[in-house]
């Protein structure tokens, strides 16, 4: 009898894979729809905006991937919105930006995509 790993499981199973991005994106945005009215020098406003930095950063990181079974001009507009959700992300940390909707919209609308 042979035993597959957990990762071999997974890395050929696109609906677990998409499974977990999309519980990845609903972790994130009942964050950030958690803290949308916090201030932002709220430690849970920080946290949330943390792990959406985190999130983005590791599909950026899968996205450029060579292995990486996605289309390209897909794998380019999911770089593309990642980009800058980190970069209005990083507006938001700073404080240029006090209004975190865009991001929770975005997020919702990758997530829906998913399904």
């Amino acid at each position: 009898m042979y035993m597959l790993s957990y990762g071999e499981v997974v890395e050929n199973d696109p609906q677990v894979v998409r499974s977990s991005e999309r519980q990845a994106f609903d972790i994130v945005i009942e964050l950030l729809e958690d803290v949308a009215s916090k201030g932002p020098e709220s430690p849970e406003r920080r946290l949330a905006l943390t792990r959406v930095m985190e999130l983005w950063q590791f599909l950026i990181d899968d996205l450029i991937h060579p292995d990486n079974a996605l289309p390209d001009e897909l794998r380019g507009l999911l770089i593309s919105i990642g980009s800058w959700i980190l970069q209005e992300t990083r507006r938001v940390q700073y404080g240029e930006v006090e209004d975190i909707s865009g991001i929770i919209s975005v997020n919702k609308l990758i997530r829906d995509g998913l399904k």
